[in-house]
């Protein structure tokens, strides 16, 4: 036949290849990898110290219903391939709870870091005094590391730190001292004197919390006297109670 040919060809298959688990690569997000590394890192030397919960937050109670918490904290700018985190340590003992429950009306079920009296930031190792460093990470080896360091300063300054000032004779030191951590004494006396007075009072009533009380109440903002007010009675009807 004089008509045209045509030749057939075989319909061209691309190929697939199939990748084995060992094989197949994804991104893991900053979160991701925090997260991951917090639960294998960090989370054991928590546990090892006799703290509860899990990434990013630990706690540890006693007898006196006195807390101490440690929390990982994640900037609010953290994006899925950066962010950026820092260690919160806080002890809230029991007194002070009470007042912040008479102030707020109520407390969150599980107490937070930011109850504490006593408040201190840890951060990256070499981060120079006086500047607030953050761990910085954007993947799987960027978040070991940072574990393994947040491991090391915990172990310097934080569960021990926290478990000291979990007895009250150690805390009422610490007041005295003037050191709360973020607050100083120096630049905050009427926290101080509210403060110690707290604690005293959980011993019943004496001349020390009447001289403490009337310093912060002589002292505070005109705007917080009612408050102070309000404060040192509930102090005084707590001792009182204490006794």
């Amino acid at each position: 036949m004089g008509g045209k040919r045509f030749l057939c060809r075989d319909p061209v298959v691309p190929s697939v290849v199939v990748l084995t688990p060992s094989e197949k690569v994804w991104s893991m997000t900053a979160q991701a990898a925090l997260r991951a590394a917090l639960r294998d890192v960090v989370a054991p030397a928590a546990r090892a110290d006799g703290f509860k919960g899990s990434a990013p937050t630990w706690r540890i109670t006693n007898a006196q219903g006195d807390w101490a918490v440690v929390d990982v904290q994640s900037s609010a700018y953290s994006t899925s391939e950066s962010l950026r985190c820092v260690i919160n340590l806080a002890v809230a003992p029991a007194p002070w709870l009470a007042w912040q429950q008479q102030s707020l009306g109520s407390l969150p079920k599980a107490i937070s870091e930011s109850l504490g009296l006593y408040r201190l930031r840890l951060h990256p190792t070499g981060t120079p005094p006086g500047r607030d460093g953050w761990w910085e990470i954007s993947g799987e080896r960027d978040a070991s590391a940072a574990a393994t360091d947040m491991t090391r300063q915990l172990a310097i300054h934080g569960w021990p730190t926290l478990k000291r000032l979990m007895d009250r004779d150690a805390l009422l030191d610490q007041i005295r001292s003037g050191d709360l951590g973020y607050m100083k004494a120096k630049n905050f006396p009427v926290f101080f004197a509210r403060a110690e007075a707290l604690m005293l009072a959980e011993n019943g009533s004496n001349p020390r919390i009447e001289e403490l009380l009337a310093d912060a109440t002589a002292n505070v903002m005109p705007a917080q006297h009612d408050n102070a007010v309000r404060f040192a009675e509930w102090v005084r009807n707590r001792a009182a109670r204490s006794e």
